[in-house]
């Protein structure tokens, strides 16, 4: 094998890899998008991507809330139009208001 062609299967294997180990969430949790953002390893095209179908596509993700299906999955999409909240503690995040 040429090293060209291992060093390029090396980073392709490496970075698939991380990106699928790095999203995590609680399954039948609700988190808020900034939550799964900031500290979940979604990116925001990760949540754009849950939200196609949804009718909330054109919707500030600051007020969605995402439900977690299982461990680096998210759907179910929610509009909080009071935005959304954290919770005190780690739980289930909602919706203000």
């Amino acid at each position: 094998m040429k090293p060209t062609t291992f060093l390029l299967t090396t980073l392709l294997a490496l970075t698939t890899g991380t990106t699928l180990a790095d999203k995590t969430c609680t399954p039948s949790f609700d988190y808020c998008a900034n939550k799964l953002l900031s500290s979940k390893g979604f990116t925001e095209a990760d949540l754009e991507t849950a939200l196609q179908g949804t009718g909330l596509e054109n919707d500030d993700l600051a007020n969605i809330l995402f439900h977690c299906k299982n461990p680096g999955d998210v759907g179910h999409a929610q509009l909080c139009a009071g935005g959304c909240t954290d919770p005190a503690t780690e739980g289930s995040h909602g919706c203000s208001g």
